[in-house]
């Protein structure tokens, strides 16, 4: 699906859903909108950005919601594109859904940091509330998550076996979720609109793993 009406000299741009900011950059820079890191140092500063709910102070991961968007190659900039990305969030996921997140017992950073944890780990949506299930009870019970993609959030290449296996044995780590307790400390990417209602509708199961 493409966001807003497309003029005759705009072009789609996807945010891939699950992308961390520093994808998003690259994608960005690759395509010739923006110069390198100038996506990722704008998500770092989310005072300069509006939402109906509060925003992180030092990173806007997972707020920035994945979808093709139509760009103006007259008149892009940054900043605005932003904006759109956090306000399709609001349109797409936390006005419909206000009621069911404010009856929740989870909060609203709670609920996208659950998200961005499913996008990466369970790559087939039917699957993801009943992995929100057993993830959500793994916190209520005091295990630790032990989900796996929360330690390649750092790494400079999402794949690069290596640096993940020894982010794994890092105790230092503060997205360690096989060694630290509790949900990791920001989302690892930005979730679909699939994963947030998974996290925000969870699905009993008697399993843990």
């Amino acid at each position: 699906t493409l966001c807003g009406v497309p003029l005759h000299n705009d072009k789609p741009f996807t945010v891939v859903e699950g992308w961390r900011i520093r994808e998003i950059d690259a994608a960005l820079v690759k395509e010739g909108w923006i110069k390198p890191g100038e996506y990722s140092k704008l998500a770092a500063s989310p005072e300069q950005f509006k939402a109906p709910f509060d925003l992180p102070k030092d990173t806007l991961e997972g707020y920035l919601f994945p979808q093709t968007y139509m760009l103006s190659t007259d008149n892009f900039e940054t900043k605005q594109f932003i904006q759109r990305q956090i306000d399709l969030l609001v349109s797409d996921f936390y006005i419909p859904y206000k009621g069911d997140i404010a009856k929740s017992k989870r909060s609203f950073p709670e609920l996208i940091i659950m998200g961005s944890m499913l996008e990466r780990e369970e790559p087939k949506q039917k699957n993801r509330p009943m992995v929100a299930g057993i993830l959500w009870k793994r916190i209520d019970n005091n295990w630790k998550l032990g989900v796996d993609a929360t330690s390649r959030y750092t790494l400079d290449e999402w794949n690069d076996r290596k640096a993940f296996l020894k982010k794994l044995r890092d105790p230092n780590d503060v997205y360690n979720t096989r060694l630290r307790s509790g949900l990791p400390p920001t989302a690892i990417g930005n979730p679909s609109s699939s994963s947030l209602k998974a996290a925000l509708n969870p699905v009993d199961s008697p399993y843990w793993y």
